[in-house]
């Protein structure tokens, strides 16, 4: 028995020394304490050392410092990335949070850049007549595609020019012998949608021409006009086409379905002028009738807004609340769509002739702004500026030409405007100027630093 009792002993601590020994050979990998200078390391050591534990091999040929030295230095590339990346998302939230801001102000009307006193009067270096055979009469209308790319022009011929406006040069032509099945007589009108999709054009006829503007290829003609449409327009970023004409009517047009929309009626007299911006709405200038009609097609109202006695034969918007009218009495008037009269006018803007006041031909303004451009037949493009809460309009320059000023656009950022001139008034032969050529006039203007 007692040698049973010595072996089962015996055993026990044999069995207590394995285990003691299978334990040594597998430890636990854990942060051993740092006791060279007497205590333990800090929480922050111990998390630097968490990175890689691929690194570990390079500690065997280097020193403790030098190791928190590394570490610490990968922490902190580490911070950087990620203090890198919330940057560039704050700076993206930014960017979205201005334009969001900007789209409100502007469906508002409440954007407004001032840029007017910036402006300075161009020199002979700054002016450019561009010419082309094939518009042999009197250019008619002009307008610019969204991305500041390619124009074009519109003559009395029958004659419609696309431009590249970088090179400043021909890169299509549509003219009356050549595409006679489409185009009767005088191009009245032109324009382009938001997304350059969609070119149209008009003529003597009542009928909508619409083309492919990059190949000038006919897609499709719109029908419904009683007699000859005066003034195209594409509300701002979509494919809503607005026309007006002589037969008194605006007309709503979709161009995704290449389909009639809606008639509206209420002027008096054949309809000189439309434009419209980003909101469900058109303005319109009704001629002899004097008066100015925005209409609120969701609504299916109108706003009447009666102005000097004469034709109102031009109107343009210069954001969604205030627009910019021209009479053949030479007045200029600026309105606002709360107020049934002008809030300021400026008589015999260009002056008089034979003590009768020259008419405003055409007007162009630079959206969500404080400067627009009116033009006549006295050789002169004047450039305005409006202040005073839309009270006041003050001259800013001129710039000298020779002919009728019938058509001007200005690029999108301001440093250039494109007008259409000639011999002739652009819907008649009132009076003609021998001297005058018919060409593209192109001002680039420079801005105080």
């Amino acid at each position: 028995m007692s040698s049973s009792f010595f072996l089962k002993g015996k055993s026990r601590q044999v069995q207590k020394r394995k285990g003691e020994k299978i334990k040594k050979k597998n430890p636990k990998k854990q942060n051993a304490p740092n006791l060279e200078n007497g205590h333990e390391s800090s929480d922050s050591e111990l998390d630097l050392r968490k990175f890689s534990d691929a690194e570990e091999s390079e500690s065997d040929h280097e020193t403790a410092e030098e190791k928190k030295l590394r570490l610490a230095k990968k922490y902190l590339e580490e911070i950087e990335k990620e203090e890198a990346k919330r940057a560039e998302l704050k700076e993206v939230d930014d960017a979205v949070e201005n334009r969001l801001k900007k789209d409100y102000l502007e469906q508002k009307g409440k954007l407004k850049f001032e840029i007017a006193e910036k402006y300075i009067a161009p020199d002979e270096n700054d002016l450019r007549l561009i010419r082309a055979k094939e518009h042999r009469l009197t250019l008619t209308c002009i307008c610019i595609s969204n991305d500041n790319n390619f124009m074009f022009t519109g003559s009395k011929c029958g004659t419609l020019i696309k431009w590249g406006m970088k090179e400043k040069r021909k890169l299509g032509c549509l003219t009356y012998k050549t595409h006679s099945n489409f185009i009767k007589g005088s191009v009245t009108s032109v324009a382009i949608s938001t997304d350059d999709k969609f070119l149209v054009l008009s003529d003597e006829s009542p009928f909508i021409k619409v083309w492919d503007p990059v190949t000038l290829k006919h897609v499709h003609t719109l029908k419904g006009h009683k007699d000859a449409i005066t003034g195209l327009v594409f509300r701002k970023n979509t494919h809503d086409l607005y026309s007006a004409s002589k037969d008194r009517s605006v007309k709503i047009w979709s161009l995704d379905e290449m389909a009639y929309v809606e008639t509206l009626f209420g002027h008096q007299s054949p309809i000189t002028s439309i434009d419209a911006l980003t909101r469900d709405r058109a303005i319109t200038a009704g001629g002899r009738d004097s008066t100015v009609r925005i209409w609120k097609i969701a609504e299916e109202s109108q706003l009447i807004f009666n102005g000097p006695i004469g034709s109102l034969d031009e109107v343009k918007l210069l954001d969604e609340e205030h627009f910019v009218s021209g009479s053949d009495n030479g007045s200029l008037c600026i309105w606002s769509v709360l107020k049934k009269k002008p809030l300021c006018t400026v008589t015999e803007a260009h002056g008089t002739e034979n003590e009768v006041p020259r008419w405003i031909t055409s007007l162009a303004t630079l959206l969500n702004s404080d400067v627009f451009a009116s033009g006549s037949y006295d050789f002169n493009i004047r450039l305005w500026r409006v202040c005073d809460q839309y009270r006041k309009i003050m001259p800013i320059l001129s710039v000298k030409v020779s002919g009728c000023v019938n058509s001007m656009q200005f690029t999108s950022d301001g440093s250039q405007l494109y007008a259409a001139v000639g011999q002739e008034h652009k819907t008649g032969r009132w009076f003609k100027f021998g001297s005058a050529k018919n060409g593209l006039l192109v001002v680039n203007f420079s801005f105080k630093s």
